[in-house]
């Protein structure tokens, strides 16, 4: 999409260029956002703040960093203003709370994988949420969040180690 996107923008089609690039982008951006944020409602604002300033930066595209690192760049950067805005307050409303572990029927055990990488810190979510979630390399994890390959690879190591012990299991 890359290449498609700097030849509709050499074409001055931003319209068309914008609409590719939110089809392809926007389900793995609310991911993004989600496992930052933890709360769904919050997520969609943020997700449509980062896609208006995809939409005001697209003519300045240059191709330097591939489609996907840039828009996720945005969506980090985006939502980490949005978290300290709020004073980073996380507190949830009681009737959305998680359920302890035990008491989920079997079918309902992904939401509680969910709501377990929700517990982990920012860093080690957005690792697990790149790299397993959304299967990209552990370079381009590296890039996205813009930090060393050994530090995505620690980030990941801790946060497999930590679900593993608020699952019970040892690692």
């Amino acid at each position: 999409m890359g290449g498609e996107l700097q030849q509709l923008l050499a074409e001055k089609k931003r319209d068309e260029a914008f609409a590719g690039l939110l089809k392809q982008y926007q389900n793995k951006v609310f991911h993004l956002v989600f496992s930052m944020i933890g709360n769904a409602a919050r997520a969609e604002e943020t997700t449509q703040d980062v896609f208006l300033k995809v939409w005001q930066a697209l003519p300045r595209f240059d191709g330097r960093a591939s489609l996907s690192t840039w828009i996720y760049t945005i969506a980090k950067n985006t939502t980490i203003s949005h978290l300290r805005a709020e004073g980073h307050r996380r507190a949830l409303p009681l009737e959305e709370a998680p359920e302890p572990f035990a008491r989920q029927e079997p079918e309902l055990c992904h939401l509680e994988v969910d709501r377990l990488v929700a517990k982990l810190p920012v860093e080690q979510r957005q690792a697990i949420e790149l790299f397993y979630l959304q299967e990209r390399s552990i370079q381009d994890v590296a890039e996205m969040l813009d930090l060393p390959e050994g530090t995505v690879k620690s980030h990941l190591h801790r946060a497999r180690k930590a679900l593993g012990a608020l699952m019970g299991v040892k690692v």
